[in-house]
């Protein structure tokens, strides 16, 4: 029977049973993630709107601009994706730039309401957590524990490479989402075999078209490395070729479909636009992965078991310096390679080392010598496009893919039956991911704007085109600053000059403005030499590109009178001082 004086207890003298909230893994992760990329960040926190993370380089103040050209355009009925808001009257390609327009959109609201510096940083902070996330979601076929998938995802976001480009203000390449979202294919394409072919490639398609509006290089080198795993696991598993083509094909038309039509505007700003570089825009063996990266870490890894100084031997700078994996952990890859009987971990093994042997560029490069060796790069040097990708920048793949023999490992770490070799294992491994720890925080440059150009719509007319000083320029010490000043100004007017990859009547390939007359003797007077210009050629050159306003912004280490005294022979007017900038309105 039931006790009714039981069952009529106060509720208050019972046990209370309180509810526990499980946050999802991935979000948990995600939120990991980003407390480790805040505290790298930590030395922009507090002047988010003033100081830009990246050490040395115009490519903080290059982002900025897009970001705040991207929405400014979509809500002025400008097209975002080719400009003349810079570089007058001829304008700019943006899909053969860093144009990110996707990232313009995604950080419309912060540029919209804390300006164009405060959406670069937020960008720069959110990249390495979002891409340790997708890779720490796509590793789940492979990797079933949280914990082994969530120390992968960190080792990709944190790594090398990532902290390389962060510390050059590559905000493009922090945001290395799609080689993790490619891996995820792999397994939907040509593991598990597309379910619904043509919805299955539909999707691809719209990935590879996000992409597009990403970064095109990223793009083109991870296709490439799409083909290469399906080669991997075809002569890995021959007999599963056949039966597996028919919904490949169906899965790559509408990939194709789908794609050509979302990419056909950009498609063909790339192969046919206006103002597209006529020839090669680098030297081939200058975006490649020197060899000594390989095993010699920069300054940006805090472990380093070599002497200081060697690291300058290296080609290239320090922002495309990520190929570093370090002894002990090429040594750890190839034993598990050997040990753990792990198709998967072996497969990510040979991807891995494909793509880091492709990385290498046409001819072998070993502490900045060229040593003439010809490698498998080559072969692709004369594709279309294709050749004109950065190899350096497949590094993302190889740390992704050792990332991903790291996780695999981790999760059957705790099946070694014997006590004493789950510790050997469990140190070994805990010292080759110590081995590629960042150093510390990451550096931040000063980016404050002049008084001018933060209240430029009380100066300015609409329609203004200004001739800047300083002038736009590639050198990446602060040349690229008068691109944020003019992104500051909510682009209430356009420059002459620019930052951007392009060509023109006269040049086949610029990567910034050619130098006008008149700035050609302004650079004299900052060279302390005297001026080899005629006023009348100044003057000329400024009414050809139809400035309208000269700015100068007066610097310590520039003859500011010398200058003035130029410009106004150059306009035909006399300058007038407005908070800290002279204005010469033509």
């Amino acid at each position: 029977m039931l006790d009714v004086s039981t069952a009529a207890a106060p509720v208050a003298d019972r046990p209370r049973q309180v509810a526990r909230v499980r946050l999802p893994p991935l979000l948990l992760v995600g939120l990991a993630y980003l407390a480790v990329s805040l505290g790298l960040q930590h030395r922009v926190l507090g002047a988010f709107t003033t100081s830009t993370i990246g050490d040395v380089t115009g490519d903080p103040d290059l982002f900025a601009w897009w970001l705040t050209w991207t929405p400014w355009a979509v809500l002025h009925g400008q097209n975002p994706l080719v400009t003349n808001w810079m570089h007058y009257p001829l304008g700019v390609n943006g899909m053969w730039n860093t144009t990110v327009p996707l990232l313009g959109v995604l950080l419309a609201p912060v540029t919209l309401t804390a300006g164009p510096v405060a959406s670069y940083n937020a960008g720069m902070i959110l990249g390495p957590v979002v891409s340790g996330v997708a890779l720490a979601w796509a590793l789940g076929p492979w990797v079933r524990r949280w914990p082994a998938r969530a120390v992968a995802g960190a080792l990709y976001a944190f790594g090398p490479f990532l902290v390389a480009h962060a510390s050059a203000g590559h905000l493009n390449l922090v945001w290395s989402v799609f080689p993790p979202v490619l891996l995820r294919l792999v397994h939907v394409l040509f593991v598990r075999g597309p379910r619904r072919p043509y919805r299955t490639g539909a999707l691809v398609g719209l990935v590879l078209a996000a992409q597009t509006l990403l970064y095109t290089q990223t793009l083109a080198l991870g296709v490439l490395m799409l083909v290469v795993t399906a080669v991997v696991l075809a002569i890995r598993f021959p007999a599963r070729v056949r039966p597996a083509l028919p919904g490949l094909v169906r899965a790559g038309a509408a990939c194709v479909g789908v794609y050509a039509v979302v990419c056909a505007y950009p498609l063909w700003l790339i192969l046919a636009g206006p103002q597209r570089p006529r020839s090669t825009i680098r030297d081939p063996l200058y975006g490649v992965t020197d060899l000594a990266n390989v095993v010699v870490p920069t300054p940006l890894t805090a472990l380093r078991l070599v002497p200081h100084g060697i690291a300058d031997t290296m080609r290239a700078n320090v922002g495309e310096q990520g190929g570093y994996l370090g002894p002990a952990m090429i040594v750890l890859v190839a034993v598990l390679v050997v040990v753990v009987r792990s198709t998967p971990l072996r497969i990510a093994a040979t991807v891995g080392l494909v793509s880091l042997v492709l990385s290498l560029g046409p001819s072998l490069v070993v502490a900045d010598h060229e040593t003439g060796f010809l490698l498998p790069w080559t072969v692709l040097s004369p594709v279309p496009l294709l050749g004109e990708a950065e190899p350096v920048r497949l590094q993302a793949v190889t740390l992704m893919c050792v990332a991903m023999v790291v996780g695999i490992w981790l999760d059957r770490l705790t099946s070694i039956r014997r006590l004493a070799g789950v510790g050997a294992a469990s140190l070994a491994t805990a010292f080759a991911l110590l081995t590629l720890l960042p150093a510390g925080a990451y550096a931040a440059r000063e980016a404050a704007t002049p008084t001018f150009f933060a209240h430029a719509a009380q100066h300015l007319r609409p329609g203004d085109v200004v001739e800047t000083v300083p002038a736009v320029t590639s050198v990446w010490d602060g040349g690229a600053r008068p691109m944020r000043w003019q992104a500051q100004a909510d682009m209430g007017y356009k420059i002459v000059g620019g930052y951007f990859i392009g060509s023109d009547a006269a040049n086949d390939v610029l990567i910034e403005a050619p130098v006008t007359p008149y700035q050609r003797g302004v650079d004299d007077i900052a060279a302390h030499r005297p001026v080899s210009v005629p006023v009348s050629a100044a003057a000329e050159s400024l009414r050809a590109a139809g400035v309208t306003v000269v700015v100068v912004v007066p610097e310590p280490d520039r003859d500011t009178p010398a200058v003035l005294a130029w410009t106004a022979a150059a306009t035909g007017v006399t300058g007038t001082p407005v908070d800290d900038a002279w204005v010469f309105r033509l």
